[in-house]
């Protein structure tokens, strides 16, 4: 096997243990608060239903990819299907971004909140590569 690919498993867990970090705090601080946490960026929401529905639209989305990604560290045949849904929200929260950037300009907190996000979609495919050799070195081991 090669030496960089026996990593896979552990970047796989690092990745899934970062994005459900990351998924949580954000879940969380539209769960506790989310009249401040929107009043923050200039979203005006009033208490009751639409305090609600941001508790379960904003908060709650991003809590259960925290939970998933949790659940999939649970097994090595999880890993894979795990990060694949961290890439796949990761890559659509930059390309909403960058979607932003040209239909609203350049907004800094926007730019900043993608570095993470960037990052963790670069690790998450080193991941993803890493396992895929990985598989193929052991599938062609045994064979």
């Amino acid at each position: 096997m090669k030496p960089v690919a026996r990593f896979a498993p552990w970047i796989n867990r690092l990745v899934l243990v970062a994005a459900a970090l990351v998924f949580t705090r954000i879940g969380l601080r539209y769960v506790v608060d989310p009249v401040r946490t929107l009043a923050a960026i200039g979203v005006t929401v009033g208490p009751g239903h639409a305090a609600a529905a941001m508790r379960v639209g904003s908060g709650g989305f991003p809590l259960a990819c925290a939970i998933f990604c949790l659940g999939c560290l649970s097994s090595i045949h999880r890993l894979t299907a795990g990060v694949g849904v961290v890439v796949a929200v990761m890559t659509t929260f930059i390309a909403l971004r960058l979607f932003s950037l040209g239909a609203d300009g350049m907004v800094p907190e926007s730019l900043r909140l993608m570095i993470p996000e960037a990052v963790i979609l670069v690790l998450s495919l080193a991941g993803l590569v890493l396992e895929a050799a990985r598989m193929k070195q052991e599938n062609s081991g045994t064979a």
